[in-house]
């Protein structure tokens, strides 16, 4: 038995990017997973604005915190640090 069509037909999109970029995304997946979902998720999720904020590592939005001058280096390592403890604890 066919299986049945989709209702919402997926159209063929070619962008340019630069070079570096694509090597980000492909460092980013590994063998078996899809580019095109890759890519179909991220345009999703900034359309929607619906990031999932729990996807990013704590060690990470501290590091962005930092980065944009909201937390002095010696508050960054706290944090880190007490990042470390609790992962440590789970």
């Amino acid at each position: 038995m066919p299986r049945p069509r989709s209702r919402d037909k997926v159209v063929p999109v070619s962008i340019g990017l630069p070079i570096s970029l694509m090597m980000r995304l492909d460092n980013e997946l590994d063998w078996s997973q899809s580019r095109s979902r890759y890519v179909k998720s991220a345009i999703i999720q900034k359309l929607d604005d619906s990031f999932d904020y729990s996807s990013i590592l704590t060690s990470q939005l501290i590091g962005m915190l930092h980065h944009r001058n909201i937390i002095s280096t010696e508050l960054l390592t706290s944090l880190m640090m007490r990042a470390e403890e609790i992962e440590v604890e789970q």
